[in-house]
């Protein structure tokens, strides 16, 4: 290794995870150029051919921190390039500041691509241009209140909402939350699970109708404001 040089750190989105297809060539590009593999069971699913035979350091929710860590360590003493899977676009991840502070003593180069959010908007026809995009992935209770307003405010001047979900914020309790907070039980929803993958679903809703029903954990809501004059709902 030459040691006035840094180590590569790739940050690595794979698309939803559903399929390999949704792969781009730069993400192919960057892992197959990669001594060593970190990465969560969804990541791992459509990019199989391309880590066989690689060091792997698997990700589970007991030790995802700590597998970072060592992953970092090892990189550092042989100089070898790390590729960080992350579903999605890790620019849309409420860990990737955790995972540039671990890799801080390399060369990180993130390699985007699309997400659910995008693939839910799609789904939804509307411009992400005229949408705000809020993730209840990092599970902070502290910070939900203010996404939570955020949602609403941004509805009022006239934006289309997306939430990604976690278990400690479904869609139920967030269309809950913006009924009491003004906005009409008519109102358009998107609830789009498991996007790419073999189980797919999405759900075309009211927002009363779906704060009183249950859906799977991997979702994005898309709340479809009929105010928007760019993109109306018809």
């Amino acid at each position: 290794m030459d040691r006035t040089s840094k180590p590569v750190c790739y940050i690595v989105g794979i698309g939803p995870g559903g399929s390999p297809k949704w792969l781009t060539h730069a993400a192919e590009d960057a892992i197959k150029g990669s001594n060593i593999i970190l990465a969560w069971d969804w990541s791992l699913k459509p990019v199989k051919d391309l880590v066989a035979g690689k060091t792997l350091f698997f990700q589970e929710t007991r030790n995802y921190l700590q597998k970072e860590k060592d992953a970092a360590g090892r990189a550092l003493v042989t100089g070898e390039t790390v590729a960080v899977l992350r579903v999605g676009d890790p620019c849309v991840s409420s860990s990737l500041a955790q995972v540039l502070e671990v890799f801080k003593d390399f060369d990180v180069r993130i390699v985007p691509s699309a997400g659910a959010a995008q693939f839910a908007a799609a789904r939804a026809q509307i411009c992400l241009d005229e949408s705000v995009l809020v993730s209840f992935h990092d599970g902070h209770e502290a910070e939900k209140k203010r996404k939570l307003k955020f949602l609403v405010d941004s509805f009022n001047i006239g934006r289309h909402l997306l939430a990604l979900t976690n278990e400690t914020q479904v869609p139920r309790q967030t269309a809950s939350y913006l009924i009491e907070h003004g906005l009409p039980p008519e109102t358009s929803v998107l609830v789009c699970e498991y996007m790419t993958m073999e189980d797919e679903r999405v759900y075309y809703a009211t927002l009363g109708e779906v704060s009183n029903t249950d859906y799977r954990l991997t979702s994005v809501m898309v709340i479809k404001n009929p105010g928007n004059v760019l993109n109306p709902c018809t």
